[in-house]
């Protein structure tokens, strides 16, 4: 069984979003396994994923496939928005080296 959900992105007491690792997918005490980032939004606060794991965590919100693709295919990469290819650009060590 497979699942879409919707994660959170904290922020910092100055306001600005906290610093997060590749494949970070929310803050909670038991992570669901096997999950798969698709998109990060660091703009409004919000990242969605997909797991094959069967285990729901209280701390996101379960999408259905429709809204979850819905709402990729209306997201624009932009600054502080990551999808696709940019969220592998993102932590690319060569790209950030080379200012890219």
């Amino acid at each position: 069984m497979s699942y879409w959900f919707k994660f959170q992105i904290p922020t910092n007491s100055d306001g600005t979003r906290v610093s997060y690792s590749p494949n970070y997918h929310g803050t909670m005490p038991h992570c669901p396994r096997d999950v798969t980032i698709l998109l990060y939004n660091d703009k409004e606060g919000y990242g969605i994923a997909q797991t094959e794991d069967t285990f729901i965590p209280k701390e996101v919100t379960v999408l259905t496939s429709k809204v979850a693709l819905a709402t990729l295919a209306d997201v624009k990469v932009r600054d502080g928005v990551y999808i696709g290819q940019a969220i592998v650009d993102r932590w690319d060590v060569e790209e950030v080296l080379n200012g890219r």
